[in-house]
């Protein structure tokens, strides 16, 4: 029987803090705090898929104040459509069960959907809100701050509106927000990992019931390779399941924007282009440090969905076209039949080929 949270993944939730700090050990460290110190297998995957359920959950309340700002109410239901049924999202999530990408999905909800509570707080409370958030998902996985920080910036532009900052004060309240993201991703980049830490999280998942690794090893391993070292992770596949991985997932994040700039008409707001811009920098730079593909554009839509509320809109537009309606059902169908595919290219592992990944 297949387990919720793969071999690869669960290792992950064995590392904490007790070692000193390690780049994306909080859940870890949290879960073990959650169960005086000694969690068992069952308690790993209940907190796995919570985290991944919790996360898709998430983007439909997004999706929805996405397609708010369409002209009508058949724009925002093909907007809806679109942005739940997308590969990149909610399927996405409950596919790759486990993956702390879930954090930074819920923060970007609370950034988002979550706005009406944070604005009515007091200025302090709400930066202190909003940094502690960001550090949270960035010692989760430090890659997160770059796919938070556009939101994270919109997030800022709105408070400062609302508490009427001058832009000075703003950018104060900008730097003082993202700081301690930015501290955090850099000790994770930085802090060499403590080799006691790995050893004892692999024990302990493996007296717990997790299986030991395979030959590509385990989340665990992943800590210790660099960005040169991790692009041989690229040697296991062939240059066409790549190059096709690719192309499919970074062509759904552009198609779904494009067809939702349409049908959101002037909703989309001045600043549509270069947040679809931003996203895509992530998504792609993620790619080349990375084969998950799908996970990064993924992340990108689900970024491109938070900030995207958070800015403002224009206040006329164009009559949605019946294109832009027949496109996102096209694509919202052509999405449910890629939605149990890997993260990763779907061509035959060559194992042999790699470089060693164990570590």
């Amino acid at each position: 029987m297949a387990r919720p949270v793969t071999d690869y993944k669960a290792p992950n939730y064995w590392l904490g803090y007790r070692s000193g700090f390690v780049r994306r050990g909080l859940p870890g460290e949290v879960l073990r705090r959650l169960t005086a110190g000694r969690p068992t297998y069952r308690q790993m995957e209940r907190m796995g898929v919570a985290l991944s359920r919790s996360a898709a959950a998430s983007i439909v309340p997004m999706a929805v104040d996405v397609a708010l700002r369409g002209p009508g109410k058949l724009p925002r239901i093909a907007a809806t459509g679109l942005l739940v049924a997308s590969p990149l999202t909610c399927t996405l999530l409950l596919h790759d069960v486990g993956r702390y990408d879930g954090v930074g999905v819920l923060v970007l909800a609370l950034l988002s959907t979550g706005r009406f509570a944070w604005l009515r707080l007091p200025l302090p409370a709400s930066a202190v809100l909003i940094a502690g958030a960001v550090s949270v998902a960035v010692a989760s996985e430090e890659f997160l701050l770059a796919v938070l920080a556009p939101t994270v910036v919109a997030a800022v532009h709105l408070l400062s509106r609302h508490h009427q900052l001058t832009r000075d004060q703003g950018l104060q309240l900008l730097g003082g927000v993202l700081v301690p993201g930015v501290v955090v991703a850099g000790a994770s980049l930085l802090t060499p990992v403590p080799a006691d830490a790995l050893t004892t999280a692999r024990a302990e998942a493996l007296r717990a019931g997790a299986r030991p690794a395979g030959p590509t090893g385990d989340a665990l391993a992943a800590l210790n390779r660099g960005f040169v070292e991790n692009l041989a992770y690229f040697r296991l596949f062939g240059p066409t399941p790549v190059v096709m991985s690719f192309a499919l997932w970074g062509g759904f994040y552009f198609l779904t924007a494009r067809l939702l700039e349409k049908l959101l008409s002037a909703g989309a707001g001045s600043w549509y282009s270069s947040l679809v811009a931003a996203h895509a920098f992530v998504g792609a730079a993620l790619s080349v440090a990375g084969v998950d593909f799908r996970r990064w554009w993924g992340l990108a839509l689900a970024g491109l969905m938070s900030a995207v509320v958070l800015t403002d809109a224009s206040p006329v537009g164009d009559p949605v076209g019946t294109a832009a309606f027949g496109g996102a059902l096209a694509l919202a169908v052509a999405g449910v039949l890629p939605r149990d595919l890997k993260v990763y290219p779907w061509g035959r592992l060559r194992v042999e080929r790699a470089l060693p990944l164990t570590g």
